[in-house]
């Protein structure tokens, strides 16, 4: 059966927005969806369809169909898509707006219960979570009041690397602001209140000091146990902003991440129990205390829709044996070039690595590509591919 795939990337803005009972309107989705939409290719095949807002040119994707990954067919048009009764609407996360969709569409879709992806996909249910198991982080609090969210900053907030306050949707980085001592600045509590209104409560956390970080990639069925499709150790720049996943690099079992993806099943099983069904990911970090030992944090973040590490597995398709990939996302002043190269331009690489785009050129903008793909003999090459391209530390 043929997918259609479509990048609804405002997911938590609409799940905020529905959680209080209002209307959700996409403002950027316009935006956002043109610069990520061809992020699919990662997992389509030549028979699936990509909805994206703009015109996409097979040629933009030359480089990755000649290391064996057909892309599959992009349309900006709906009336452009044949036998839509015949193929499954695929969304980045569940929401009313895509169950919407996919009735008026006609196509086949299998959604959850959509108060469960709310619940689920909610920054209280995994701090929720983390507390149920065991492995609720120091100093972490949730705070449903302004009052409330001073107070655990008064209490909690004297910690030597500042804290973080964080928006109970979100992703990437995104929705959340840092801020250090025990007294909260004034913008800030503007931009509390903001949040407490439009989403709910905010979760108060110590910053840590990153080590590593990696996206545990689970499949989860309506009937049966979870699946691991995999783990993908994530870079992420100095404001915590996601940048690239890894892909090929460690075996699942990896001693590192052992322990996470036990617990990374057990919220699996936790959530599936809740009725929810579909894709999800699980970030885990390692850090280093204030005596500086190391630590884990199984459960630093928890998403129940398909997430860029997910996407990024699909590589390795054309991942060649021994070898190891990384995904990149880099800000678009990386990658700015004063005379838009074509594709091929981008594209180099000799005996021991691949570098390609992954992404279209934007329209009138001298930048290109948002995203590429660096395939690399060893991880000291990949690593080098990523200081270059990733604009990650």
């Amino acid at each position: 059966m043929p997918r259609i795939f479509v990048g609804n990337f405002d997911f938590e803005h609409e799940l905020a927005a529905s959680d209080k009972g209002r209307v959700f309107t996409a403002r950027k989705a316009q935006q956002v969806s043109q610069a990520l939409a061809t992020a699919w290719i990662a997992i389509a095949n030549p028979d699936d369809v990509v909805v994206t807002t703009d015109r996409v040119e097979f040629n933009d994707f030359a480089a990755l169909a000649a290391l064996g990954l057909a892309p599959p067919r992009f349309v900006s048009r709906w009336r452009e898509i044949e036998n839509l009764s015949d193929a499954e609407l695929v969304p980045w996360g569940w929401s009313t707006s895509m169950s919407n969709l996919a009735a008026e569409s006609g196509c086949r879709a299998a959604a959850p219960p959509m108060e469960v992806v709310r619940r689920v996909n909610s920054r209280v249910f995994r701090f929720e979570s983390e507390v149920a198991l065991g492995v609720n982080l120091p100093g972490a609090a949730v705070a449903r009041s302004l009052d409330e969210l001073q107070t655990i900053v008064a209490e909690q907030g004297a910690g030597p690397r500042g804290w973080v306050l964080k928006a109970n949707y979100g992703m990437s980085g995104r929705e959340s602001v840092r801020g250090r001592g025990t007294a909260l600045p004034e913008g800030l509590c503007n931009w509390a209140r903001t949040r407490l209104a439009s989403s709910g409560p905010i979760v108060f956390e110590p910053l840590l000091d990153r080590v590593a970080e990696a996206g545990i990639q689970i499949d989860i069925p309506p009937i049966g146990q979870p699946h691991l499709v995999g783990v993908t150790p994530l870079l992420v720049d100095n404001a915590g902003v996601y940048r690239a996943s890894r892909f090929g690099c460690l075996s699942e079992n990896d001693d590192h991440w052992r322990s996470a993806v036990e617990t990374a099943m057990a919220v699996a099983q936790r959530v599936q129990q809740l009725g929810y069904f579909g894709p999800l990911g699980i970030d885990a970090m390692r850090y280093r205390n204030a005596e500086g030992a190391l630590q884990a944090r199984p459960l630093q973040d928890l998403n129940a829709r398909y997430t860029m590490g997910r996407l990024a597995l699909g590589f390795s398709r054309i991942l060649p044996p021994g070898w190891c990939g990384s995904w990149m996302h880099s800000a678009s002043h990386t990658l700015r070039r004063t005379d838009e190269p074509s594709p091929a331009e981008w594209t180099f690489g000799d005996d021991d690595c691949r570098i390609v785009p992954t992404s279209p050129r934007l329209s009138g903008h001298a930048v290109m590509p948002v995203s590429l793909l660096g395939l690399a003999r060893s991880p000291e090459i990949l690593r080098q591919i990523e200081l270059r391209f990733s604009a990650a530390p």
